[in-house]
C-alpha cells in the first residue's frame, strides 16, 4: 500500500514540477475544491455477488491529484485490486490495507486540473459473508495544479445489506436397516384327547382288538340270563294249570 501511494506522489510530484508553473502564476494558486460522494450498487446482495463503488465529486475545482482512504469490513467484503479505475488522461492505483482501500490518482504532464463534476474513481468488492456492512470514504487529500492541498474527512459512507449462502448440509449416510428377526411360530401341539380308561388303565383305543372276546361274553351272558328268565316264567306256568 505505501509503495503504491509513493509511486503515485511521485509521479505527482514530477507532473507538477514540469506544469504548474506554466498552468498558473502563483499569484492566482488556489486550494483545490470538490464535493465528494460515493455509491455502491447493489445495495442489496447475496454471498458471491459482485459490487460497484463509484466515487464522484461536483463543484469540482483545479483537482490535479487526489489520495482517496476508504474502509471497509474484510470478513464480508473482499476487494479487486485490479479493478480500480480513474479519470483518463492520468494515472490511478488502489492498494490494500487491512479494512483499507488507498485510490491514488494524479494527471500527467501539463494536463490541466479536473473541474466541475468529475467520476474519481470506481472499484469492486465481492460479497463473502452474510451482515450489515458499510463502506465509507474517511478521508481525501486533494492537490492542485499550484501544488496547493486541501484535506477533507468523514466524508461519505454507503451502507450495504448482505445474505449469506446457507452452508451445505451433508446427505445423510443411509445404513443398512436391521432385517427383522421373524417370530417363530410355535408349532401345533396334538391336542389331548380325553379317552375312557380300561380296567387295565390304558385307553380303549389302545387296546384295539383286545376288548372284542369281553364284547362277545358280555353278549353270551345276556343271552343266558334271558334264557333263564324264560323258563322261570314256563314253570311257573306249568305249575298253575
Amino acid at each position: 500500500m505505501l509503495r503504491a501511494r509513493g509511486i503515485a506522489l511521485l509521479v505527482t510530484t514530477f507532473a507538477l514540477a514540469s506544469g504548474s508553473v506554466a498552468l498558473a502564476p502563483a499569484a492566482f494558486a488556489a486550494a483545490p475544491a470538490a464535493s465528494i460522494s460515493i455509491d455502491v450498487s447493489p445495495d442489496e446482495a447475496t454471498e458471491g455477488d459482485t459490487l460497484e463503488v463509484t466515487v464522484t465529486s461536483t463543484g469540482t475545482t483545479d483537482l490535479y491529484a487526489y489520495d482517496l482512504i476508504f474502509t471497509y469490513d474484510p470478513a464480508v467484503l473482499e476487494f479487486d485490486e485490479d479493478s480500480t479505475v480513474g479519470p483518463d488522461g492520468g494515472f490511478t492505483t488502489g492498494a490494500l490495507g487491512d479494512g483499507l482501500i488507498a485510490v491514488t490518482h494524479t494527471r500527467l504532464g501539463t494536463s490541466p486540473g479536473l473541474t466541475g463534476a468529475v467520476e474519481l474513481a470506481s472499484f469492486s468488492f465481492r460479497a463473502i459473508d452474510g451482515g450489515d456492512t458499510e463502506i465509507a470514504l474517511a478521508s481525501a487529500e486533494l492537490v492542485s495544479s499550484t501544488d496547493e492541498t486541501a484535506t477533507e474527512t468523514d466524508i461519505d459512507s454507503a451502507s450495504v445489506s448482505l445474505v449469506a449462502l446457507p452452508d451445505p448440509t451433508p446427505s445423510p449416510t443411509s445404513s443398512p436397516t436391521d432385517s427383522a428377526t421373524p417370530t417363530p411360530t410355535p408349532s401345533a401341539s396334538a391336542s389331548a384327547t380325553s379317552v375312557p380308561v380300561g380296567s387295565t388303565g390304558q385307553p380303549l383305543a389302545a387296546t384295539g382288538a383286545d376288548a372284542t372276546p369281553w364284547l362277545v361274553a358280555g353278549a353270551g351272558a345276556v343271552v343266558l340270563i334271558a334264557a333263564g328268565a324264560l323258563l322261570v316264567i314256563r314253570r311257573r306256568q306249568a305249575v298253575s294249570e
